[in-house]
Parts: C-alpha cells; sequence; structure tokens
C-alpha cells in the first residue's frame, strides 16, 4: 500500500482517531511546493479541529480556498474525534471544490511505525483496543519499494487471534495503553514498537483513495464495526 501519486497542490491532512492516545486533534498542510506544517491539539485537552486548521492556513499563509484537497482517516478510532474530524470533511467537501481522499487508521498507524522505525522489509502487524475482550488488527507487508501491502483486511478479533503468526522479524505496533496490558505476552515474539504523538503528517505518505460524502463513515472503536 504505497502512497497515491497526485499532481502538486495544496493538500490539508486531517486526523481525530487519536490512535495513539496523545493527540485528540491533529492537522497537517502540505503545499505544492512540498513545504509542510503540523499541529495537534495538546494531550488531555477536548481540542478543536475547526480552530486547529485555521490557525494552520494562517501558519502556511494560506486561505481555506486556497486547499485543494483533503485527506482523513476514517478509523478504527475515537468515536468523538472520528465523528468531528468525518463531519469536518464532508463539510469542506460539500461547500468547497476539493477531492477528498480517505485512510484506514491501522494502515496510518503501520506507516509510522514503519518511518519511526526504519523498517525495509518484513512485516507490520498494528493493534488498537476495541474492547469488550476484542483487539482491531490489520497485517502489512512492506515492499519492497517502502511501500506497504494489506496482507489481511482490518477486523476486530479475540485478543488470541489478533497476535496469532507472530515471529522475530515481525513489527507489533500498538499505543502505551494496549502495550501496558498485552505487551508482556509478545515482547519475546517480535518486536513491540510503542506508537506515539502520530499525527495527521502521516497520512501524506499514506495510502488514500477517493472518497464521497456517502464514503466517508467512521469506524468507531465500539460501534458495530468491532462485532464484525
Amino acid at each position: 500500500m504505497s502512497g497515491v501519486a497526485t499532481a502538486a497542490r495544496h493538500t490539508l491532512a486531517v486526523c481525530g482517531s487519536n490512535l495513539s492516545g496523545d493527540v485528540p486533534f491533529s492537522a497537517a498542510i502540505q503545499l505544492a511546493d512540498g513545504t509542510r506544517y503540523v499541529r495537534c491539539s495538546p494531550a488531555g485537552e477536548r481540542g478543536d479541529l475547526t480552530t486547529l486548521c485555521d490557525a494552520l492556513c494562517q501558519e502556511a499563509g494560506l486561505r481555506v480556498e486556497d486547499i485543494q484537497r483533503v485527506l482523513v482517516d476514517v478509523g478504527p478510532g475515537s468515536y468523538t474525534g472520528l465523528r468531528v474530524a468525518v463531519t469536518f470533511v464532508r463539510f469542506v467537501q460539500a461547500f468547497g471544490d476539493v477531492a477528498v481522499e480517505r485512510a484506514c487508521s491501522l494502515a496510518m498507524l503501520a506507516r509510522h511505525a514503519q518511518l519511526a522505525c526504519g523498517k525495509s522489509s518484513g512485516r507490520i502487524r498494528t493493534v488498537l483496543d476495541a474492547r469488550r475482550g476484542r483487539y482491531h488488527t490489520a497485517r502489512f507487508e512492506v515492499e519492497a519499494g517502502g511501500g506497504l501491502r494489506e496482507l489481511d483486511a482490518p477486523a476486530a478479533v479475540r485478543c488470541e487471534d489478533a497476535l496469532q503468526d507472530l515471529d522475530g522479524d515481525d513489527l507489533l505496533v500498538m499505543p502505551q495503553s494496549l502495550a501496558d496490558k498485552i505487551g508482556p505476552q509478545v515482547q519475546d515474539r517480535c518486536t513491540l514498537h510503542v506508537a506515539s504523538q502520530v499525527a495527521a503528517d502521516i497520512l501524506f505518505s499514506s495510502s488514500c483513495e477517493p472518497a464521497r460524502a456517502e464514503d466517508l463513515e467512521p469506524r468507531y472503536l465500539m460501534a458495530s464495526y468491532a462485532e464484525d
């Protein structure tokens, strides 16, 4: 799953999934020349995505109408954060001439870990706590060109199923809260990476697909998606 090639344009990325538990909302702008700006809501604060994006546009010297492309991850992740981020993007899409693309949050988390760890080969498994004894997970393989190929589609499964088939070359990725719970079970079976500060700028190098308003359906940690 490598990034999608697009013509150079001003791009806004927004994230409300709070994958690592320490970034309630984040937004990033990549200008047509490749310059990037990133802002995050402080951990422990409620955050305001609209205010965050407005401040980011001012920092980048853009007006809202200058944005030509918007990226958003649709979960799984925080119920409130995803609902706010997706609603924000739907509004922008309805009233602005922008191209909207979405990404799976588990793929975004895998990309973050790949870059943080410099992993150039092997497999990456991402895990989030879906609660009620279930875990969201997806598995990816690092391709020769550095892209990620999805091996297992995202699903909410039992803990033992989420942690099966691990070997010493695998990179297992999860937030600190989950590592505190199940980390001791896997530390001798693979390399454990505790994700932190996972922000919207990772979307610029993640695999995204075009999305209409009806395609922007959030995958909440504790909603029906967790029962699939």
